[in-house]
């Protein structure tokens, strides 16, 4: 059965495992924040990223007649982990993405911020085989090594295990615009994540190569992407 959660709508797309920190300063979300305070589960709300620009109709929910935010279907459970409350009423709080959902309704009346009834999503493997997690890492080695390279600094410390993780990890790592983004939150199976974000990898890896002139292998760009 949907579940009702209140939505956090940002130009920001929150994947599974990774931090979200906040500077609370609108009443309606100081309103949210006392709401889910005492939540039987755990103060927690939805994120979902504003949808922007051409992208098809399909791949976000508007409520008809609505002068709404439009706002894409599937989002991510954001779990608060500590908050500091200040004496004008502003806080800021730290919170992580846990649980993807689905948004079924928008449920825009009843509260000054937006909530919505939601199903949320199982992490499904798919067809994972131990050649999306190499590949994933060997592009993902390839690419931290040229932005040390060119910038001094890479895109984050060592990559976890699990590949659901993993896969959410990169996705996060890697400097894509949000519809980018979106389509890898959105990816029903860590196998098809593990794949776009090859081919992700692979993009960059070569404008990092034309833009700076860096020598990269040739059977790093060849890799096949198509694992099935």
């Amino acid at each position: 059965m949907p579940e009702l959660i209140p939505l956090f709508p940002l130009s920001h797309v929150l994947m599974p495992g990774m931090p979200l920190p906040l500077h609370i300063f609108e009443q309606r979300y100081r309103d949210l924040l006392d709401d889910v305070a005492e939540a039987p589960g755990g103060a927690a709300f939805g994120v979902v990223a504003l949808r922007s620009g051409t992208e098809a109709a399909s791949s976000f929910v508007r409520e008809p007649d609505s002068d709404g935010p439009a706002v894409n279907e599937i989002g991510t459970l954001a779990e608060i982990l500590e908050i500091e409350r200040s004496a004008d009423g502003t806080a800021d709080l730290l919170s992580v993405g846990s649980r993807r959902f689905r948004v079924v309704a928008l449920v825009p009346e009843g509260k000054a911020y937006l909530r919505a009834e939601v199903e949320f999503l199982d992490e499904q493997d798919g067809d994972l085989t131990r050649e999306h997690d190499d590949r994933a890492r060997e592009l993902m080695d390839v690419y931290d090594s040229m932005l040390l390279r060119i910038a001094g600094r890479g895109t984050g410390s060592e990559l976890p295990g699990d590949a659901s993780q993993l896969s959410y990890q990169l996705a996060a790592r890697l400097p894509l615009p949000p519809d980018e983004k979106q389509a890898l939150l959105s990816d029903e199976t860590s196998a098809a994540r593990l794949l776009r974000i090859a081919g992700l990898l692979r993009r960059e890896i070569a404008l990092l190569q034309r833009t700076r002139s860096i020598a990269v292998s040739p059977a790093v760009l060849r890799l096949s992407t198509g694992v099935n």
